[in-house]
């Protein structure tokens, strides 16, 4: 009598610890993975990802400076957010948040400008696009608006 009840306490172990782990990861597998931004890497495969002669003329420190700045201009227009921050649009409604490139470039032109790097125009777009390109890769923001 003893051995039906520890089969039966087995048999509703297993059903409880099967139904508990297939929820589980039928909701990890249809919930999307958060996206962890990492600032070196992201300075890394944006610097990897520039043509040689633009590698030749910026230092990382440049290209941080540059990443740092289009990440405050993406944070101030509700796209980006610092870990544990949600982003927060300046207003909601409904439409999709659109970043302009010709604004991005002029704020990371200005702010280069402001820290005396030596950059041109194109490095600029370059650096904007690499990084914008990561953040695609990562998941971090949508696809480009056509």
């Amino acid at each position: 009598m003893v051995w039906v009840f520890v089969v039966i306490a087995a048999l509703a172990v297993f059903a409880i610890a099967a139904v508990t782990v297939g929820r589980e990861a039928f909701r990890l597998g249809h919930e999307a993975p958060p996206t962890i931004f990492d600032l070196d890497e992201a300075v890394e495969v944006v610097a990897d990802a520039l043509p040689v002669e633009v590698q030749s003329r910026l230092s990382y420190d440049d290209v941080r400076e540059m990443v740092g700045a289009e990440l405050d201009h993406l944070r101030a227009k509700g796209v980006f957010a610092l870990p544990g921050d949600e982003p927060v649009a300046p207003a909601d409604d409904g439409d999709a948040l659109v970043v302009a490139d010709d604004d991005t470039v002029a704020v990371v032109l200005g702010e280069a400008e402001a820290l005396g790097l030596d950059v041109t125009d194109t490095d600029v777009v370059l650096v904007i696009d690499a990084l914008h390109a990561h953040l695609r890769d990562i998941g971090a923001v949508g696809p480009q608006a056509t």
